[in-house]
């Protein structure tokens, strides 16, 4: 049974309505930014949908929402993309008033367990306990953290089908993600199901897949998940789907170390918020120049765009750096960005996930454990690498964390070039004005080589505009939207 710390509600009294986000909920919360009026008095208009409330305000852009989708791939609470329309961020309250529209925030931090003294056994006895089910499907990306709850469920006597998506013309060989995937599956004794994703793939499904999102989302696995679960339905329609969501938030991964570096040893001028700004990748430098020259006008310059950031740390239910980087991951890329991304997909095919690594016992526990069962010198995820040695094959355990890179580079120099042609021409571009047409074509025309480092962050950015105007044109006209 979810508690209240993993749910978001409302509920009225006398004098207020109040909005609940708990502190490791995953579950969006919106309210208009002022109440409207109707025979029986003022009304606050509260949803749990983005799209819905945002009809109230005629779908209109804020500045401030386009500035924080183009730096860290979607927008995070309480702004969103829509101006009039405020977000309930995870672990806060609001009170909104019948009589007047001063809105009273409060905020709940999270509490912390005393460090566990059998580390090992408690932590593998939760992720079984999260895992058993009789049936299950379970999204075998390669990395280890999936691989660990596909051993957790087995050993806990579920019956699994894993399923791996690869790409067309991608590594197969020892060392890749579709490798390691194979070898888990059996080692474990799995039946494995693959699909093979090409950019004739993106191209007819890019619509749908962008139809499928509450708030818009930059981040290209999208598809690799909506065709995954689109699979599975054909298959497993009734089966629970398990995945490894959440385990480099709860045990931090390599990412967090260039911010541990600059910690320690920061330069001239080092900004812990703008250098945790700069891990999203996107457009953070670039912003100013990409939205369009009208919502430019429109924003307001007091509201900071790394205030999001800020406050998670401010959050943070320890004052250990190391936590503190962990909770941050949590609260945005986590509880923001991973796991809406993913819901998304499923619920567009009717299914049902379980993401053990988020489950609040797990978060809790993952907060108590020492550092060192956590981040060890170079070494990562120490306890889940513990535990894997006597579950998984050796590759697997000690491969070198990939990720799920979608070749977005590769697709819009092919196939994908004409998605690019369609969201990001000029005239469609002025028509929407969310963008600055010229300096989106500056964009377009980079090109960078793929032996470029930044490669495949170019395949990404274009895919996050293409993201950007899809979203927006499917809330007026859906047959645009399924282009």
């Amino acid at each position: 049974m979810d508690s209240a710390q993993t749910q978001s509600f409302f509920h009225d009294t006398a004098d207020h309505r109040i909005l609940t986000r708990g502190v490791y909920s995953a579950s969006p919360l919106y309210f208009l930014n002022q109440p409207i009026a109707t025979a029986s008095g003022n009304k606050w208009v509260v949803s749990h949908s983005l799209r819905d409330i945002g009809s109230y305000v005629n779908y209109r852009p804020s500045a401030e929402g386009i500035r924080d989708f183009l730096c860290y791939g979607f927008v995070p609470a309480p702004r969103t993309i829509f101006q009039g329309v405020s977000a309930v961020p995870s672990g806060m309250s609001c009170r909104l008033p019948v009589t007047n529209d001063q809105i009273d925030w409060r905020f709940s931090k999270a509490t912390t367990r005393p460090p566990p003294q059998q580390p090992e056994n408690n932590f593998w006895q939760q992720l079984c306990t999260h895992t058993k089910h009789d049936h299950a499907a379970i999204l075998l990306s390669g990395g280890l953290d999936s691989a660990m709850v596909a051993a957790a469920a087995n050993a806990s006597g579920t019956a699994i089908t894993a399923y791996h998506a690869r790409f067309s013309g991608g590594e197969v060989g020892a060392g890749s993600d579709t490798h390691a995937a194979r070898m888990t599956a059996q080692h474990l004794g799995l039946e494995h199901k693959e699909i093979v994703l090409n950019s004739l793939d993106a191209l007819r499904w890019f619509g749908k897949t962008v139809g499928a999102l509450d708030q818009p989302l930059g981040d290209p696995v999208l598809l690799p998940f909506y065709l995954l679960f689109k699979t599975i339905h054909q298959h497993q329609p009734q089966h629970l789907i398990l995945t490894g969501e959440g385990g480099d938030q709860l045990f931090g991964s390599w990412s967090m170390k260039p911010m541990i570096m600059r910690e320690l040893y920061p330069e001239v001028g080092y900004c812990r918020n703008e250098g945790y700004l700069a891990s999203f990748h996107k457009f953070a430098d670039e912003w100013s120049e990409l939205m369009s020259a009208k919502l430019g006008q429109q924003l307001n310059n007091t509201v900071s765009l790394a205030s999001p950031i800020q406050q998670a740390f401010a959050s943070s239910p320890t004052p250990d750096f190391c936590n503190q980087i962990r909770w941050v991951d949590l609260q945005l890329k986590g509880l923001q960005h991973i796991v809406p991304r993913i819901d998304a997909m499923a619920k567009a095919h009717q299914l049902r996930l379980h993401h053990p690594f988020f489950a609040e016992d797990m978060i809790e526990l993952g907060i108590a454990l020492p550092n060192h069962l956590k981040l060890a010198g170079a070494t990562d995820k120490v306890l889940l690498k513990m535990l894997a040695h006597s579950q998984l094959p050796l590759e697997v355990v000690e491969r070198r964390k990939q990720g799920m890179g979608v070749p977005t580079s590769q697709w819009f120099r092919r196939g994908l070039r004409p998605l690019a042609s369609y969201w990001l021409n000029k005239n469609s571009l002025i028509k929407s004005g969310l963008l600055n047409p010229d300096t989106v074509q500056d964009i377009r025309r980079q090109n960078i080589t793929a032996s470029d480092g930044r490669g495949r962050r170019w395949g990404d950015r274009l895919w996050m505009l293409c993201v950007l105007e899809c979203w927006f044109a499917s809330l007026g006209d859906s047959s645009r939207g399924d282009k």
